[in-house]
């Protein structure tokens, strides 16, 4: 009788023998474990004494929280020029007066659609005679005017400072800023249109700006 007096290899050390099957006794660790090392491997450490970041409120419950007092509720004043144009199609579209105005009252603010007198032969579509527009007179007509003009964009400002108003436009107002300095760095709200439906951001200015129930409030 021959006897396989042969040690056990490195090899065979790491398996169990079940007849002629070979079954490996050693398990790959569980992913959970794996994606565990490899997190904190990428974490960044934060240096001492710097505070975690901001998180910024829900936007949700930011477009939401509109519920303003009616005695504190800001008078909101539209460009109409402004609001109307699709610089895409480069069209004045009159559907965009009437979505602008029905935004803000459905929210319950009083509205005060502000066009130049020379805008309703511009305009494509009828929405506009749904709505009440204050027309502007001596105001010189430009191919460029829904994005700078200067006169209009006066009437804009000094409006707004004087009943204490926000403005709804997407104009930059560089040349006018210095009237009203306070309207501009503080109560300018832009927009956004899909199809014919105004989106109003929650954060006109970004993060380090008054968010939109802050602007609309007195």
């Amino acid at each position: 009788m021959v006897v396989n007096s042969r040690k056990p290899s490195t090899r065979d050390r790491h398996k169990t023998f079940d007849g002629r099957k070979s079954i490996r006794s050693r398990r790959t660790p569980p992913k959970s474990a794996i994606t565990r090392q490899r997190s904190a491997s990428l974490r960044v450490p934060r240096p001492a004494g710097k505070p975690s970041p901001r998180i910024p409120p829900s936007t949700r419950l930011a477009i939401t929280d509109l519920d303003i007092p009616p005695e504190n509720r800001r008078l909101v004043i539209c460009d109409g020029e402004n609001i109307c144009y699709n610089d895409i199609t480069d069209e004045y579209l009159s559907e965009r007066l009437r979505a602008a105005v029905e935004w803000f009252q459905e929210q319950g603010f009083q509205v005060l659609m502000l066009c130049p007198d020379y805008l309703p032969d511009k305009l494509i579509g009828y929405d506009h005679r749904f709505i009440e527009i204050e027309y502007v007179s001596g105001i010189p007509d430009r191919d460029t005017n829904h994005s700078r003009n200067e006169a209009f964009e006066a009437i804009l400002l000094r409006r707004a400072h004087q009943n204490q108003a926000a403005v709804v436009s997407e104009r930059s107002f560089a040349n006018t800023y210095h009237q009203a300095r306070d309207v501009v760095l503080e109560r300018v709200i832009g927009f956004t249109f899909f199809k014919s439906s105004i989106f109003i951001p929650v954060d006109p200015y970004g993060r380090a700006g008054p968010w939109l129930r802050v602007i609309l409030r007195k």
